[in-house]
């Protein structure tokens, strides 16, 4: 039972001289400006299956658009063949099965809405206007992320469109290796068009964790945000914003933000122990922590991720909040005169229980993401050269030089150090699936 947001029947091709070319090539970091060779705006697997074959005749690369938020603009290449998935965002529930199958195209809010009409929910990001694409294939860390794990690790099939041209049902019995890859390193090796992915019950109303503490107070505020992680219970997961940029967007102010998301039962026990310490880290500047819906909630992030911001990023995995690694990441942002915004996602309960070896997404024992944006300004350089310098000091200190491909900038090195230990089996998989290399990111899988 269930019912489908949009389907449509044809899509069309937009070459360099179509007025909508030069709309259809953008990406929401309007510092990226890139050109494709032509647009497949698909709305079917057909369409999807036109464009590869475009590609293979022509001999060009293939890149792929769901969302179209990677910080990178990695869905759009110089030269390449573009397939935007955007339409293809049909949406079903299966309220039995609990299982949402759901277009490549489709948005986090999308989802969300028509899930929660089933008080369900997928572990999606946690910012509403990202494409569930890019988040599925490559990790996908929201605020259900202690109960249920990844967006990754609820991926139950997908359907993919290979270099070949041929549509593949890939499942943990169908295309197994495919299936183990694609769930954390999966954006290279054809295009997926549609995920079946595990609901779970979550009901419409949560409690929104939402505390903005003075800057002045950050190292008493990630010293207690170590100790009750320790031993915070999978029904809580939440993320330390730091930034230098006004409330209102105007100006500079440092604050540090918590917010976080609590799903399990509310009691005046829970309250005061499980609420309160998170509450009460320092004195509060604000507090807006409230019970609201699950909706509202995943969308209080969305002002941060909109179309026509500049940024660049980088991301690191740690096991640990160092103290040393701490001073170097604030004493880079006490000293930068660039709008710069700090998330430090905090990790335990289901994303670290499962095994290393369940999929490509082997970053299981880290404790920490740190994900650091920088807004371009005037000075584009000046910026690529602060970031790449807080990479490259907080590197030695982070979990096995690890990044989350889906919020970084990508080198070979970053994905190099990233995917180390299963490099290997990866180029194995790329060789076999796309022995061209039709479908190119920034990093190279075949030498």
């Amino acid at each position: 039972m269930g019912h489908d947001v949009r389907m449509q029947k044809t899509g069309q091709k937009i070459e360099s001289n179509h007025p909508l070319y030069h709309f259809k090539r953008k990406v929401w970091n309007v510092h990226v400006d890139r050109h494709p060779a032509i647009i497949f705006e698909c709305k079917n697997e057909a369409d999807v299956i036109e464009a590869v074959k475009y590609a293979q005749e022509r001999n060009l690369k293939i890149t792929v658009r769901g969302g179209g938020f990677h910080p990178a603009g990695k869905s759009v290449k110089d030269e390449a063949v573009l397939i935007d998935l955007s339409l293809m965002n049909h949406i079903h529930v299966d309220e039995v099965t609990k299982v949402a199958t759901v277009g490549a195209g489709a948005k986090i809010y999308e989802i969300d809405e028509l899930t929660q009409e089933y008080g369900l929910a997928v572990p999606l990001g946690s910012c509403a206007n990202l494409g569930v694409s890019g988040l599925a294939l490559g990790g996908g860390l929201g605020y259900l992320r202690a109960k249920y794990g990844l967006t990754s690790d609820n991926v139950i099939a997908v359907h993919m469109v290979t270099a070949k041209g041929e549509l593949i049902y890939v499942n943990r019995f169908e295309h197994p290796s495919l299936f183990w890859a694609i769930r954390g390193a999966g954006a290279n090796f054809g295009v997926v068009t549609k995920f079946e992915l595990k609901l779970y019950p979550v009901g419409q109303y949560i409690l929104g964790i939402d505390v903005v503490y003075d800057y002045r107070d950050v190292q008493q505020i990630l010293e207690k945000v170590e100790e009750y992680r320790k031993f915070a219970v999978d029904d809580i997961s939440f993320n330390v914003v730091i930034t230098n940029i006004a409330p209102n967007g105007k100006g500079s102010i440092s604050t540090v933000r918590l917010i976080g998301m609590y799903i399990g039962e509310l009691s005046l026990e829970v309250e005061e122990k499980i609420i309160q310490p998170l509450l009460t880290l320092a004195e509060p500047i604000t507090d807006n922590t409230e019970v609201m819906t699950y909706t509202d909630m995943q969308k209080k992030f969305d002002p941060f991720v909109q179309e026509g911001f500049a940024i660049e990023g980088i991301s690191l995995f740690f096991d640990e909040l160092n103290q040393e690694a701490i001073n170097i990441l604030l004493d880079e942002f006490n000293k930068t005169d660039i709008q710069v915004t700090i998330h430090l996602l905090e990790l335990h309960g289901q994303i670290n229980r499962i095994s290393t070896y369940e999929s490509a997404f082997t970053i299981r024992d880290g404790s920490y993401l740190l994900i650091v944006d920088a807004e371009i300004g005037a000075n584009p350089e000046h910026t690529s050269k602060w970031i790449r310098q807080i990479y490259e000091k907080l590197l030695p200190y982070s979990y096995n030089k690890t990044s989350y491909l889906n919020s970084s900038h990508e080198n070979e090195e970053v994905y190099r150090n990233s995917y180390k230990c299963i490099h290997n089996t990866l180029v194995r998989l790329k060789k076999e699936y796309d022995p061209y290399n039709l479908f190119c990111s920034e990093h190279k899988l075949i030498e």
